[in-house]
C-alpha cells in the first residue's frame, strides 16, 4: 500500500512539474520578440551554425508612465 501512494505521488508531481513548463497562454507566446529571432536564426545558418533556443527572448515591457509627450 505505501508503495503505491508513493508511486502515485512521485507520478503526480512529476507531471505537475511538466505541467508548468508550457506556455498557460496566448500572451506568453505573443510576449516573444520574434523579429530578434529571425534575426539570429539568419545570421546563424549563414555561417552554418544551428541554434537551440532555451529560453526565447522576450519583447521589453513598456510602462505608460512613460509616454512620450506626458506632462512635465
Amino acid at each position: 500500500m505505501k508503495l503505491t501512494s508513493l508511486t502515485v505521488l512521485c507520478a503526480a508531481a512529476g507531471l505537475a512539474g511538466c505541467g508548468s513548463m508550457a506556455p498557460t497562454s496566448s500572451s506568453a507566446v505573443d510576449d516573444i520578440d520574434h523579429a530578434k529571432v529571425n534575426a539570429i536564426n539568419n545570421v546563424a545558418r549563414a555561417r552554418g551554425v544551428e541554434v537551440h533556443w532555451i529560453n526565447l527572448p522576450q519583447k521589453l515591457k513598456t510602462s505608460s508612465a512613460s509616454k512620450p509627450g506626458g506632462a512635465g
